[in-house]
C-alpha cells in the first residue's frame, strides 16, 4: 500500500477531518472530476502527518500543487483500470482492511466502528479507498512489469557487486533478555542484576523456555514478544555481540553481557545465508472435488468421502485422481503435484500437507477450491542457493528499474490525458 494512503487512513483514527464547503469542480480529468473538497481533505492529511512528524509544512499554494498532481494522476490511473476490468473481490477487501486494523492494534469490528464514529469519514469510504489502492497497484504492475528487462548478464553484475555481496550477507534472527540498570548504578545494585541474569541464564542451560522467561524476567521493551529482535545482518548486530553471534549454532545462548544499560543474555533463533539456502519439500497428489451448479457443497463432500474410503481400502490413488479428479493440470498426472513448497498452495492445503506423514493420505479437507484428499509421498530439503541468489538479484534489479519506469509511465499518461485545472482562488 502507497504511503500516503496508509498514513491517511491511520490519520483518520486520530482526528477528525474537517467538513467543507467546497464542491465546486477543480479539475476535469477526461471522464473524471476532482472536487476543491477532495483538494482541501488530502491537505488536511498531508499536514496533519507533517506536523506529526515536526516536518516544515510547505506554502499553501504549493502544497496544493502538489495534492493536485497526486490526484489527477490517481484519477487517471482508476480509469484506466476501470477499463482494463480490473476488480478487486471481497475477500482481498477484507484481508486488507483487517490488516490495516491490526496496525491500529484493534480487531476488525473494532475499526469499524471507530471509523463510523470518525466525524468526515466512515468504514465504507475507507474501504472505498483502499479498494482503489489496490487497484491502481494492480494496474502498475501490470503496465511497467512490461517496460522492465532484466538480463543474466545484468543478474551477474549485480551479484558481483558490493551491493550484491551485501544483500547477500548471512542474516540473523535473535532473542533477548534484559536485566536493566538503573542510572549510575551501585556496586550493589549491579552485583544483585549480574547474579540475576546468570540464574537466568542456568535456567535457560537446563532447559527453561526462552520466550516464557523473557515475559517474566526480561525490562526490555519487546519483553512480552519473546524478547524478538527480528532478523540482523552482521553490519546491523550490536557492537558488543557482533564477534560472538556468527560462531553460534541455532538454537544457543550466549552468556550475560553487560552494556550500559544492564546484562543482555542473546539467544540465536535462527540464521540464513544466501549461500546455503536450503527449502523444504514435500512431494504429493491430491484429488480435488468441486461444489458447481449442478453439484452442492455437501454433494461434494459425499463424494470425496467415498473415494477416500476406496482409497483406504486399496484402490490406487493415481487411477481414482485421473477418474474423478476436478484438477485437470494434476489429474492428467494421476493428481500429482510434484515438488511442493511451503506456501505454494492455499493455507488449508499447506496445513493438511505438513500434518501427513510419507505414505499416508489425508482425510477429506475444504480449501475455496472444494473438497481434497492428499497423499504425501516424499520429504526432501533441496539446496535452493542458486536460484535464491538469483531471486534476489532479479527482486533488487526490478525493483531499480520499476521505480524509474514507473515516472516515464506516470509522465506518458499524464501528457495524453485531457486536462483542465479551473482557477482557485
Amino acid at each position: 500500500m502507497r504511503l500516503w494512503l496508509l498514513m491517511t487512513l491511520l490519520g483518520m483514527m486520530m482526528v477528525a477531518r474537517a467538513s467543507t464547503p467546497l464542491d465546486d469542480i477543480a479539475v476535469i480529468v477526461d471522464d473524471d472530476v476532482i472536487l476543491n473538497s477532495e483538494i482541501q481533505d488530502r491537505m488536511n492529511d498531508v499536514i496533519f502527518h507533517m506536523q506529526q512528524n515536526n516536518t516544515p509544512v510547505p506554502p499553501e499554494d504549493v502544497l496544493r500543487e502538489q495534492v493536485t498532481n497526486q490526484l489527477i494522476l490517481d484519477s487517471l490511473q482508476l480509469q484506466m483500470a476501470k477499463r482494463s476490468g480490473i476488480k478487486i473481490d471481497d475477500d482481498t477487501l477484507n484481508h486488507a482492511m483487517t490488516d490495516l486494523a491490526t496496525q491500529n492494534h484493534l480487531s476488525l469490528d473494532a475499526f469499524r466502528d471507530k471509523l463510523n464514529h470518525t466525524p468526515g469519514t466512515s468504514y465504507d469510504s475507507v474501504r472505498q479507498e483502499v479498494s482503489h489502492e489496490i487497484m491502481i497497484e494492480r494496474l502498475r504492475n501490470h503496465e511497467i512489469s512490461s517496460r522492465v528487462r532484466i538480463t543474466e548478464q545484468d543478474v551477474n553484475a549485480f551479484l558481483a557487486s558490493p551491493e550484491g555481496k551485501a544483500a547477500l550477507a548471512t542474516e540473523y534472527h535473535l532473542a533477548q533478555i534484559l536485566v536493566a540498570l538503573p542510572d549510575k548504578a551501585s556496586p550493589e545494585q549491579i552485583a544483585n542484576a549480574q547474579a540475576h541474569a546468570n540464574a537466568i541464564f542456568e535456567k535457560l542451560k537446563a532447559g527453561a523456555n526462552f520466550a516464557q522467561l523473557s515475559a517474566t524476567d526480561s525490562q526490555a521493551e519487546n519483553a512480552l514478544d519473546g524478547g524478538d529482535l527480528g532478523w540482523r545482518s552482521e553490519a546491523q548486530l550490536p557492537t558488543l555481540f557482533a564477534s560472538s553471534i556468527p560462531g553460534l549454532t541455532q538454537g544457543a545462548v550466549l552468556p550475560p553481557i553487560r552494556t550500559d544499560t544492564g546484562f543482555h543474555i542473546i539467544k540465536l533463533l535462527d540464521k540464513r545465508s544466501a549461500d546455503n539456502h536450503f527449502v523444504h519439500q514435500i512431494a504429493c497428489s491430491h484429488i480435488l472435488v468441486k461444489p458447481s451448479e449442478v453439484i452442492s457443497d455437501a454433494e461434494a463432500h459425499e463424494k470425496i468421502q467415498r473415494i477416500y474410503e476406496r482409497l483406504l481400502k486399496g484402490a490406487d490413488f493415481a487411477q481414482q485422481a485421473q477418474l474423478y479428479s476436478e484438477d485437470p493440470g494434476s489429474a492428467r498426472n494421476g493428481g500429482s503435484l510434484g515438488w511442493v513448497t511451503h506456501g505454494e498452495m492455499v493455507p488449508e492445503f499447506d496445513k493438511v500437507m505438513d500434518e501427513t506423514p510419507v505414505g499416508k493420505i489425508s482425510p477429506p479437507f475444504h480449501s475455496k477450491f472444494g473438497w481434497h484428499v492428499l497423499k504425501v509421498t516424499g520429504v526432501r530439503d533441496e539446496d535452493m542457493s542458486k536460484q535464491y541468489q538469483e531471486n534476489l538479484a532479479r527482486r533488487a534489479l526490478f525493483q531499480r528499474q520499476y521505480d524509474d519506469e514507473l515516472q516515464s509511465w506516470l509522465r506518458e499518461i499524464k501528457a495524453e490525458a485531457y486536462i483542465d485545472i479551473k482557477h482557485h482562488d
